[in-house]
């Protein structure tokens, strides 16, 4: 009998327990710029609150103008994941993200964010591009296309979501180093599979790779597309042509929404491959799982450009 009444107390005291916990916890309104962030926060957030999307569809961040359903999903939420004003520039109104009930982090800002500056040779820079959104600020600012960057991100997430909701801060961190291992594992894998390629030579269309390249020590040697929606000069095409065949380049990545014809000014007879390269995995499903695909995807695209015998855009093709 009084083991019963031990057992019936010791159920009692976790019930009540557990409805302290369920009562404390909070269920948290996390909204994320773009769907690589998006993606890492959801795997983080799991089933404890919601994580709202802005950039969404075909559009990029460059070009992305809110909603008043956007405008009141920042209004309403707890905390703000986005790389930087100066990527996300419809973010840049101080009014919108500098308010004490919203925690606004900036990604780029971070202690522990492997930061680079942008290329700015000739084959990847003019002049009169002070307009582009790339020089609005001398760092590159594709961030989550390094995969350090992107654990570190990881952490900073579970860190914001376990101080402001302390109650499910283990749950946030289990979800937090699941994720990890599986970046790992995805990172040495996708190393694995580009490593027979690290003596290759690319041009890309937009200068957006250079953290991948870096980690997975690929080379490119120039960009086609100076100024966005701008057509490139016969000078700059030139000089990449040239480089193109001093470099023996054996692929030219484009981006969504490019078209081959500029590239081929460039390649001419050469057997070059061509692929596009979907960076901000604007045309996934957004979802806890798009991060890992948009990095395989990435990668996939890459292999793929440098199998000439079936996607050569040029020469005899």
């Amino acid at each position: 009998m009084k083991s019963f009444i031990k057992l019936f107390a010791l159920a009692a005291i976790t019930v009540i327990t557990l409805g302290t916990v369920n009562a404390n916890a909070k269920d948290l309104k996390v909204v994320t710029s773009i769907k690589p962030i998006h993606s890492l926060a959801a795997r983080v957030m799991g089933d404890r609150g919601e994580v709202e999307l802005l950039v969404n569809g075909g559009v990029t961040p460059h070009i992305f103008r809110m909603r008043p359903s956007d405008l009141k999903k920042i209004v309403d939420a707890d905390v703000l994941f986005y790389i930087s004003p100066k990527f996300e520039t419809f973010l840049k109104s101080a009014s919108l993200v500098n308010r004490s009930s919203l925690n606004a982090i900036i990604l780029a800002e971070q202690e522990g964010i492997k930061l680079y500056p942008y290329r700015d040779s000739k084959v990847w820079f003019s002049e009169g591009d002070l307009e582009d959104e790339h020089h609005h600020s001398d760092v590159d600012l594709h961030i989550w296309l390094d995969p350090s960057n992107t654990r570190r991100i990881v952490d900073i997430i579970q860190e914001t979501l376990s101080e402001l909701d302390p109650m499910n801060s283990i749950h946030y961190a289990r979800n937090a180093q699941s994720l990890k291992r599986e970046l790992y594992e995805q990172e040495e894998l996708i190393r694995e599979l580009l490593r027979p390629l690290r003596d290759s030579a690319m041009i890309v269309y937009h200068d957006a790779f250079q953290y991948y390249e870096r980690a997975y020590s690929l080379r490119s040697m120039g960009a086609i597309q100076l100024h966005a929606d701008e057509t490139p000069s016969v000078k700059h095409l030139t000089a990449l042509k040239r480089i193109a065949e001093e470099k023996n380049v054996a692929c030219v990545l484009a981006i969504p929404g490019t078209h081959p014809k500029i590239a081929m000014a460039v390649m001419g007879e050469m057997d070059t491959g061509y692929g596009v390269v979907d960076h901000l995995g604007q045309y996934l499903e957004a979802g806890p799982q798009s991060y890992l695909q948009l990095m395989f995807e990435i990668t996939q695209s890459i292999l793929d450009c440098h199998e000439k015998d079936d996607n050569a855009m040029f020469g005899d093709n």
